[in-house]
């Protein structure tokens, strides 16, 4: 989140990138309304530095033993977390079935995602994340019958980092983007010395990195929703959402952007935004716009994109881009209903994840172990591990997948059944 878009460097660059901007944007007018303030960046041009030593960090931790590298990271996210902190057990019963699962599996030895959930960021409750990537990393370890190095998805942008002194970004973007897989965002929009200094973090590079982790049989850590409900709702609920309707029509780009011409409000939208790279990117950049209120949005009001539910002024926007695409009145009604529905979740099914995921990673004769890691909040905080779910391969598009809960045998389905499936029954 972000107090202020102008103090993050937001140029156009002609990519996907561009539609971050939105994000931040909309981030923006919801801390405006909360009255929170943020730490003030100066000094930017001290940024390479700092990276630098962050990354000769990273390279020191790379050559310590692999439980002292842990016990370093336990202690620094308990520090974090303090005073608060949340007792983990290896001997959970789930972590007991998730081992018998691994070790019921062929070909060799699997390698560990855990998935966790994102607790606020502000607040009372914003230990909670520290405490969840430190469960998750514990978790991860203690399903190895060795030594490892559990590896975290961790956003190193300065979106990311702004609740946090400048010097501190810096160190952390070199540090923990290059002992994990950092995932910069806005990596386009650095100046070039950092640039070239975190080109390895980038966002286009991640799923290589990732493909590249899991493919070796690492341990790896992330948050499923990709970020604060907020963002997740905007970035993987509305345009992926869209993203699966136009795949299902396959409609021309030109007949489409006819029709989006002809509705009065996208002209307004195109004549301030328009530029970019292609009609999807524009669609998409109207919806996001809309969900996240930064389009038509009501002044003083939550966001959509901030309560979870979709104001009339989105659902039109969002109607009118089925329209575009083709839709009828009755699929479109449906369609919007079962947006309604994940928009409403503060994490996403992330159904393009998981079938990517399951695409680039099934058929390396590897299985792939996923444990879910979640916070509670009712009847005090907490964190739980839940039960984990191994999948074993991919055939015509069909998933088999075995939970450790369940003697039922062997569960089969599409990626993205799968994910609505998993995501239904461990987060919310």
């Amino acid at each position: 989140m972000t107090e202020s878009a102008g103090r993050l460097p937001l140029p156009t660059t002609g990519t996907s990138q561009d539609l971050f901007s939105f994000i931040v944007r909309a981030c923006q007018l919801e801390l405006r309304r909360s009255g929170t303030r943020l730490p003030p960046k100066a000094g930017r041009w001290l940024e390479p530095p700092l990276v630098a030593c962050g990354i000769l960090g990273a390279r020191l931790l790379e050559g310590a033993p692999a439980d002292w590298a842990l016990r370093i990271h336990d202690r620094a996210f308990s520090s974090l977390a303090s005073p608060h902190r949340y007792s983990f057990d290896p001997q959970a019963p789930t972590l007991q079935r998730a081992r018998g699962l691994i070790s019921s599996l062929e070909g060799g030895e699997p390698a560990l995602l855990a998935l966790v959930s994102h607790s606020p960021v502000i607040g009372a409750l914003a230990h909670l994340n520290f405490e969840l990537v430190r469960h998750a990393m514990l978790a991860l370890r203690s399903l190895r019958p060795r030594p490892c190095r559990p590896r975290l998805v961790v956003a190193i942008d300065p979106f990311a980092l702004d609740t946090v002194p400048f010097y501190q970004e810096a160190l952390y973007a070199g540090c923990m983007g290059f002992y994990h897989l950092g995932l910069d965002r806005m990596a386009l929009s650095r100046q070039a010395l950092s640039r070239f200094l975190l080109r390895r973090t980038s966002w286009e590079r991640f799923w290589f990195r990732l493909s590249g982790l899991l493919g070796s049989g690492g341990e790896l850590a992330m948050v499923l929703a990709g970020g604060v409900p907020s963002t997740s709702r905007i970035l993987y609920a509305v345009r992926e959402w869209l993203g699966r309707e136009r795949r299902k029509k396959g409609p021309r780009p030109g007949e489409v952007l006819g029709r989006l011409r002809g509705f009065a409000d996208f002209a307004a939208f195109e004549a301030t935004h328009g530029g970019r790279a292609s009609v999807w990117r524009l669609m998409e950049a109207w919806a996001m716009a809309a969900a996240g209120g930064l389009w038509r949005g009501a002044p003083g009001q939550p966001s959509p994109s901030e309560s979870g539910v979709l104001s009339p002024q989105a659902r039109e926007v969002l109607d009118s881009c089925l329209q575009a695409l083709g839709l009828g009145p009755r699929p479109r009604e449906e369609s919007l209903a079962a947006l309604c529905e994940e928009f409403s979740r503060e994490t996403p099914y992330r159904a393009r994840f998981f079938e990517v995921l399951a695409r680039r990673f099934l058929g390396r004769g590897r299985a792939l172990v996923l444990v879910p890691v979640v916070h509670r909040i009712a009847d005090g905080p907490g964190i739980e591990v839940k039960d984990a779910w191994a999948w074993e391969g991919l055939s015509e598009g069909s998933l088999r997948a075995r939970a450790a809960f369940s003697r039922a045998g062997e569960w089969r389905g599409s990626p993205e059944e799968f994910a609505v499936s998993f995501v239904k029954g461990n987060f919310f």
